[in-house]
């Protein structure tokens, strides 16, 4: 199945939430209130719920608590707030999935998430909550290519864990495309910001896109530091295995992941409010 007819198949294709559209049209306004965005999102019980939750969580350390989506706005600011709406809009798009643990993907995928929203704050080129943002959706094709091809990617998966190293380029040998692709086009059909489809896009070979795709880059890297944790490698043994060139042209250091807490404990306050 090309990447084409994949998303030719309406029945593997979620649509987006609509307080996620209706929030991306109206933060397209630069004129928007506070006031509206919290209101709109208010309309979604649940989700509205979620947000707070999220934001009171220690994630964010805060010290007092916010009772209200305005309070959260004002207090973390609208860019992160609505990183975290699309982030639970989007896995709230998928309520089963044939052959995937959906708990263990949205861990896997809020781990990929909080790692890259570190990465962000120590470069000035890339923005923490866009970086949530495409660590939250970066697997989000596979979602896709296992409702679509159920058989072959329960044979792929039983051979090759998706969140193991190597799975996106295994993909690209069996399928001519990987799960990155196949999440940014749903981005694209989505109309999400060029710079977060094209870093779904790049994420897997960073260094062959024409110009250095910093967001790309640093998804490359968390994709990575996760995929260590999972292995169970000490990060100060990593050798020959370190993405150096990914690293260097984002100015990520080395000894900068090595001091990261571990994935599981950047995420762990968040994995119970979105899976």
């Amino acid at each position: 199945m090309t990447l084409d007819e994949l998303f030719a198949s309406d029945a593997s294709l979620p649509t987006v939430p609509r307080v996620v559209s209706d929030l991306m049209e109206m933060l397209r306004d630069d004129n928007v209130s506070f006031a509206d965005v919290a209101h709109r999102i208010e309309l979604d019980q649940v989700l509205a719920a979620k947000v707070l939750q999220m934001v009171n969580s220690p994630f964010f350390g805060l010290r007092r608590k916010i009772s209200s989506i305005q309070g959260a706005i004002l207090m973390l600011g609208i860019s992160t707030v609505r990183s975290f709406v699309v982030s639970s809009g989007v896995s709230g798009a998928f309520r089963k999935v044939e052959g995937v643990d959906l708990p263990d993907f949205w861990a896997h995928s809020l781990r990929v998430a909080s790692v890259s929203r570190y990465l962000a704050s120590k470069t000035p080129r890339v923005d923490p909550n866009l970086a949530f943002t495409a660590g939250s959706m970066h697997a989000i094709g596979h979602l896709i290519m296992a409702q679509a091809m159920p058989r072959r990617m329960a044979a792929l998966n039983a051979v090759h864990p998706f969140d193991a190293p190597g799975r996106a380029q295994l993909e690209r040998v069996e399928f001519g495309y990987h799960y990155g692709d196949v999440s940014a086009s749903l981005a694209q059909r989505w109309d999400f910001a060029s710079e977060l489809v094209g870093a779904l896009s790049n994420f897997v070979s960073p260094g062959q896109s024409e110009r250095v795709d910093a967001l790309g880059g640093v998804l490359h890297l968390a994709v990575w530091r996760v995929a260590v944790e999972r292995q169970g490698v000490d990060l100060g043994h990593v050798g020959g295995l370190w993405p150096s060139q990914s690293a260097m042209a984002i100015g990520i250091t080395e000894e900068m992941v090595q001091k990261m807490p571990a994935p599981r404990v950047l995420a762990a306050d968040l994995e119970s409010m979105i899976a």
